[in-house]
C-alpha cells in the first residue's frame, strides 16, 4: 500500500498528515507563508518525511486542498462574458436581490445573436460574423478569460461549444469555460454565475498548481498530485484546473468526511459532526455511514447545483469576542476580539479566556506556549464589573451562551434534514472542539462524545482518504406519470458512459471503480427535492413506480404528512467514485492501533491538576496527557485530557474511555447504576 500525504492550509498553519504503508499515520504543523505557501509546503513534506522515516520519493500520493480563493473578491475586471442577446444584465438583475458580487470582475457582457428553446431545438442559429467580433472585442479590452452562459445550454450545448471554437480561432491563448461544461444546469443565472466563477479561479489556480508540482519534483517526489473536493472527494489537477468550484470549501468538507470515518470505527452510523476552531465552528450531519452532500452549493452568492458536503457556520469559535451590547445583555461572536484572546496576546475577552478562567485549559499539556492567565483575568474582570458579578460567573455565561449558540445551529442543521439530535453520537474536533463537546452532548441529550486521534488536523486526515468522484448530471423537469421509463433509461446510460470516460481519464482501475445512479424528485411545483437511487436495470421491471413510492416514503418521514400531488422528476445524475488501492468493503486505512492496551486505570498518564469551575461549582480535576493513556483507560469526571492543540474536558457524572486508534469516547458514567 503506497504512502499518502493530505495537506490542508488553515488559517495560521498548514497541516500534513502522511499515512505510511504500514498504516501508521504522521502529522505536522508548520506556519503558513502568505506570501508563498508552497514553500511552507515543500518544507513541510522534508521535515515531516524525515520525521516519519519516509523517503520523499516513496510517497505515492499528495491530496492537497486548493487555496482558499474568493471568486468575488474585488481586483481588476479580468473575464470577458458571452450571453445570449438581450440576456446582458443577467449578473445584475441576478435574482432580483441586487447584483452578483461577480459583477465587478467581469470586463464586459456581450450579447450572441442565437436562441435554442428549453427542449434543445435550434430557433436561431449563431450569428458567426456577430460572434467573431465579440470574441475580438473581448480580447482587445484585456480580458485573461472569457466565459460563455448561453440561453438553455443545460438542455443543448451545441452553440457554447461553437463559441468556444470560434475563441480557439481568434484567441486561442485565452482560455474559454463554458457553463453546460461546468454544471448542466437549468437555471441560467446559476449557470452563469459557476461559469464567471471558473473563469475568474482557472488563471489563479492554474499558476499555483504549476508552482507546486515544480516545488514537488525538485524535491524527488513524483507523487501523483490531487486536488480535494467539497463533496469529499479528490480529482486530479487537470480536473480542478477545468472545475475549480469543485474545490472551493474543500477543507471543511474533507474534515466532515473524517468525522465519518471516525464515528464508523466508534460503531456508529449517524452522527453530527462538530469541528470548532478559533475562529467559528463549521457543522455537518453524518447519516447511514457518509457525510450528507448537498447539491445546492453557495458560490459568489448564488446556490449553484453542485455536490457539496452540507456545511453549517456558527460563529463561537474560540476567538469568539464576548461583550455587553447597547441594551446591556452579554453576547458572545460572531465577531472575533482583535488580535485574538487576551491570554495569547490579544485584545479579549474572548470564549478562550472564559475557559481558561474556569480552569479548564490546563497550562501542563506540554504543547505549544502557555496561555496568560493573569492576561484572562483581567479581560474577564472588566466584563465582570460592567456585568455586575463574579468573574467565575461571568466567565460561566460565556462559555453557556457559546454552548447554546452552538446547540441551536446543531439543532437546525440536523431538523433540516429531517433528524432528530436526541441522544446523537458528536465527533467533537479541531482546536476547541474537544473542549465543549461534553457540554454539547449534555444540550443535545447524552449522546456519546467521539473525540478523534489528532483532532485539530482532521480536514487533513479527510484529504488522505479522498477518493476520487465527481458527478454528472442532466435536467429534465416532467411528471414521473408522463415520462416514459425507456427514455429515463438512455439518459441514464449516457450518464454513466460520461461517468466511466472520467474514471478512464482519473486512472481508476476498473476493479475499484464505484458508479451509482439518482433521481431528483419532488411534488409538483415544491421547491424541497428528494434524491434517492434509482437502478437502470429495474427500469424494464416496474417502470418508475418504485422511485414516486419512495419518494412518497421519504417525504412522509421528513415532513411528518402525505401528499396527494404528482411527482415531478428534476434531475439524473450519475455518481462516479472508486477506493484507494488496499481499502477493502470500505473500511479506513488509518485505524491501526496508536495505544497499548492497559488494565485501564490511568493514572500513569496523570500529568496535573487543576481547579475547575463548572456549573457554579468547584472542582478538583486531574489533567491526564492524550499520547501517555492506555488503551481501556477509563477517565471519570471531573476531568482534563490535554492533547497537542486541543484538550477535552470530561464532566461530572461522565467517563472517557481511551479507544486502541486514539479516539477519546465520552459518555454518562453507568457504572454506579450497574452496580446497583
Amino acid at each position: 500500500m503506497p504512502h499518502r500525504l493530505g495537506i490542508d492550509i488553515g488559517k495560521t498553519f498548514t497541516e500534513l498528515l502522511l499515512l505510511d504503508d504500514s498504516g501508521a499515520a504522521h502529522a505536522l504543523k508548520v506556519p503558513n507563508r502568505p506570501d508563498d505557501p508552497v514553500a511552507a509546503i515543500a518544507g513541510g513534506i522534508r521535515q515531516l518525511a524525515d520525521k516519519a522515516g519516509v523517503a520523499p520519493g516513496d510517497i505515492g500520493t499528495v491530496v492537497h486542498g486548493a487555496p482558499d480563493l474568493d471568486p468575488a473578491a474585488t481586483g481588476s475586471p479580468d473575464v470577458g462574458l458571452l450571453v445570449t442577446a438581450g440576456f446582458e444584465h443577467v449578473l445584475h438583475l441576478a435574482r432580483g436581490q441586487g447584483p452578483s458580487p461577480l459583477a465587478g470582475r467581469v470586463v464586459a457582457t456581450l450579447g450572441i445573436t442565437e436562441r435554442m428553446n428549453a427542449q434543445g431545438q435550434v430557433q436561431q442559429p449563431i450569428d458567426e460574423a456577430g460572434a467573431r467580433s465579440a470574441i475580438q472585442t473581448l480580447r482587445d479590452m484585456g480580458a485573461a478569460s472569457i466565459a460563455v452562459s448561453l440561453l438553455h445550454a443545460a438542455t443543448n450545448p451545441a452553440h457554447e461549444q461553437a463559441l468556444k471554437a470560434l475563441a480557439g480561432e481568434i484567441a486561442g491563448d485565452v482560455p474559454v469555460t463554458l457553463s453546460s461544461d461546468v454544471v448542466r444546469e437549468a437555471a441560467d443565472y446559476e449557470r452563469t454565475v459557476a461559469a464567471v466563477a471558473t473563469a475568474v479561479l482557472r488563471p489563479k489556480l492554474a499558476g499555483y498548481f504549476d508552482s507546486l508540482a515544480d516545488a514537488l519534483r525538485s524535491r524527488e517526489l513524483s507523487a501523483d498530485l490531487r486536488i480535494g473536493r467539497a463533496d469529499g472527494g479528490s480529482m486530479s489537477v487537470d480536473h480542478a484546473g477545468e472545475a475549480p468550484v469543485d474545490a472551493l470549501n474543500a477543507g471543511p468538507a474533507a474534515g466532515v468526511a473524517a468525522a465519518a470515518d471516525a464515528a464508523a470505527r466508534a460503531g456508529c452510523r449517524d452522527a453530527l459532526a462538530l469541528d470548532m476552531g478559533g475562529g467559528a465552528t463549521t457543522i455537518g450531519i453524518v447519516l447511514d455511514g457518509a457525510p450528507v452532500v448537498t447539491r445546492k452549493t453557495p458560490v459568489a452568492g448564488a446556490n449553484i447545483t453542485l455536490p457539496s458536503i452540507a456545511i453549517a457556520h456558527a460563529g463561537a469559535g474560540g476567538g469568539a469576542a464576548a461583550r455587553i451590547v447597547s441594551h446591556g445583555a452579554l453576547r458572545v461572536g460572531p465577531e472575533a476580539a482583535a488580535g485574538g484572546p487576551a491570554c495569547f496576546g490579544g485584545d479579549g475577552p474572548t470564549l478562550t479566556d472564559a475557559n481558561l478562567m474556569l480552569g479548564l485549559i490546563p497550562a501542563a499539556s506540554g504543547h505549544g506556549p502557555a496561555p496568560d492567565r493573569a492576561a484572562a483575568e483581567t479581560a474577564i474582570g472588566r466584563l465582570a464589573d460592567r456585568l455586575g458579578v463574579s468573574p467565575y460567573h461571568a466567565a460561566q455565561g460565556i462559555r453557556d451562551l457559546a454552548n447554546e449558540k452552538l446547540y441551536g445551529a446543531l439543532r437546525q442543521t440536523a431538523a433540516a434534514q429531517g433528524v432528530d439530535i436526541a441522544s446523537m453520537p458528536l465527533v467533537a474536533y479541531g482546536g476547541a472542539g474537544p473542549l465543549h463537546g461534553n457540554a454539547l452532548a449534555i444540550l443535545c441529550g447524552d449522546g456519546p462524545v467521539i473525540v478523534p486521534a489528532r483532532p485539530g488536523m482532521m480536514s487533513a486526515r479527510g484529504y488522505v482518504e479522498a477518493v476520487p468522484r465527481q458527478e454528472f448530471g442532466h435536467s429534465c423537469r416532467c411528471l414521473l406519470d408522463d415520462t416514459n421509463a425507456a427514455a429515463v433509461g438512455q439518459h441514464l446510460d449516457a450518464l454513466g458512459a460520461r461517468a466511466n470516460a472520467w474514471l478512464d481519464e482519473e486512472h481508476v482501475p476498473a476493479t475499484t471503480r464505484q458508479l451509482r445512479f439518482e433521481a431528483d424528485v419532488r411534488c409538483r411545483g415544491g421547491g424541497g427535492d428528494f434524491a434517492l437511487e434509482i437502478d437502470p436495470p429495474s427500469l424494464s421491471n416496474w417502470g418508475l413506480r418504485d422511485l414516486a413510492d419512495r419518494f412518497g416514503t421519504a417525504f412522509e418521514q421528513r415532513h411528518g404528512v402525505q401528499l396527494a400531488e404528482p411527482v415531478e422528476l428534476v434531475r439524473l445524475r450519475a455518481i462516479a467514485g472508486g477506493r484507494p488501492a488496499g481499502r477493502r468493503n470500505g473500511a479506513s486505512r488509518s485505524g491501526r492501533a496508536r495505544r497499548t492496551a492497559g488494565t485501564g486505570d490511568p493514572s500513569g498518564a496523570r500529568i496535573d491538576e487543576n481547579r475547575l469551575y463548572l456549573d457554579g461549582n468547584f472542582f478538583s480535576a486531574p489533567v491526564y496527557a492524550a499520547d501517555k493513556l492506555e488503551s481501556g483507560s477509563r477517565i471519570a469526571g471531573p476531568a482534563l485530557v490535554a492533547g497537542d492543540g486541543w484538550t477535552a474536558a470530561i464532566h461530572p457524572g461522565y467517563v472517557g474511555v481511551a479507544e486502541a486508534d486514539g479516539a477519546l469516547v465520552i459518555a454518562p458514567d453507568r457504572s454506579e447504576e450497574a452496580a446497583a
